[in-house]
């Protein structure tokens, strides 16, 4: 136990925690910043938000005809919101119906090239001055409800997945299945593609953070040449699987360190209000995730996901490592790991975790398929750790 403490204080040195610190920083602000800035930006989070606490988790038949009564009020929010615009009872608006006819000829004018700077200063004030987008994402929500109650079938999109790609016709008869069974959740598109890509940018991070953190581990030793002194004594021949524990140790605790950091920000958005929310949801008629998950069971495999690619990263890192001899080769070997992993391994397992954008299932057809690959990348890094430490006990001072 000593010597795993004596190794993790050798990893985790404060000039190297300081610069990884404000590269993330940079980072955060860069990409994971970006997708919690305008979380609460779309209309149907907003709606679902105010339905979470009138309906709870799911929307019942008799709780669809209040939304009737909804949509009246926010119309005649939207005519008392539109009388304060400059311009809008000249162009003949005086409510949300009068509204839908000039933007019908606004649009024709757009494409005739015959917009007026007028007009377009009235659209987009109109735009950001009215509650007219949420209007039209319950106009939405309403339409996709009807619609699945009434049993109909839109048509299953297949461009998207590609139709001759082994994960069309599953996508397909996912659909189906879900429609059979009835759906009346209404957790957001918005609230899993903003988790799906903040995870997705944040699970780069800590991979790329592991990488720098551990890239010097066994460089700094061997340019000491202290493995000499290490081999003097039956206990410093065992040093090697103390460090490569501790490395692994080091890449799980930074992972912790990171959770603590970047999800505060994600957590202030409000998003553990759908926790019990299913990921299955009326917003999606076309579309539906491949598992029968709620959105806090949805960002709980995100994370596991984030932890095991981070743990993956440990491990490959301080393997190039042992077998550096000095910085310049371990950069040299780091650059093309981050490469690999960081705009290969971990975009593809984690961009779509579970859903039909997901990477891996298009190759194979088979939902999951992501996360079995995460676990492969895991096992494959302890095997080359467990073939590091094996090789070194074979091996000759």
């Amino acid at each position: 136990m000593a010597l795993l403490k004596w190794e993790l204080k050798k990893i985790w040195r404060p000039g190297l925690l300081l610069a990884i610190a404000l590269i993330g920083l940079v980072f955060y602000d860069a990409r994971p910043g970006f997708y919690l800035e305008y979380f609460w930006d779309a209309s149907n989070l907003r709606l679902s938000a105010g339905w979470l606490e009138a309906y709870g988790t799911t929307m019942e038949p008799e709780e669809r005809a209040q939304l009737d009564g909804q949509l009246e009020e926010l119309e005649a929010e939207f005519a008392e919101q539109v009388a304060q615009i400059s311009g809008a009872a000249e162009a003949g608006i005086t409510d949300y119906e009068s509204y839908l006819d000039w933007e019908e000829s606004y649009h024709n004018s757009t494409r005739a090239e015959a917009q007026t700077e007028e007009d377009s200063d009235l659209y987009w004030g109109i735009y950001y001055a009215t509650n007219r987008n949420t209007i039209e994402a319950l106009l939405q929500f309403v339409e996709n409800y009807d619609t699945l109650a009434a049993g109909e079938k839109p048509e299953v999109w297949g461009s998207e997945v590609g139709e001759y790609s082994p994960a069309h016709q599953p996508s397909v008869q996912r659909v189906e299945d879900v429609r059979t069974e009835g759906v009346s959740g209404f957790l957001p598109a918005a609230a899993i593609g903003s988790a799906d890509d903040f995870f997705h940018y944040f699970a780069i991070w800590c991979v790329f953070s592991a990488v720098l953190l551990l890239s010097p581990t066994l460089v700094r030793d061997a340019l000491r040449r202290t493995r000499a002194m290490q081999w003097a004594s039956r206990r410093g021949r065992g040093v090697l699987n103390a460090q490569m524990g501790a490395a692994l140790l080091s890449g799980a605790l930074l992972t912790l360190l990171n959770c603590a950091i970047y999800l505060g920000p994600f957590l202030a958005t409000g998003a553990l209000r759908f926790w019990n929310c299913s990921l299955v949801s009326v917003w999606n008629s076309f579309s539906f995730p491949w598992f029968d998950w709620t959105y806090g069971q949805y960002l709980l495999i995100l994370l596991g996901l984030t932890f095991l690619l981070t743990l993956a990263a440990s491990g490959f890192t301080v393997v190039l490592s042992q077998f550096s001899a000095s910085y310049v080769a371990m950069l040299l070997k780091a650059i093309p790991l981050i490469f690999v992993l960081c705009w290969g391994v971990v975009p593809w397992i984690m961009a779509g975790a579970g859903l039909f954008s997901g990477r891996p299932v298009r190759l194979t057809g088979l939902p999951g398929t992501e996360f079995i690959c995460a676990v492969l990348t895991v096992l494959l890094a302890l095997a080359l750790c467990m073939l590091t430490v094996r090789r070194q006990r074979r091996a000759e001072l």
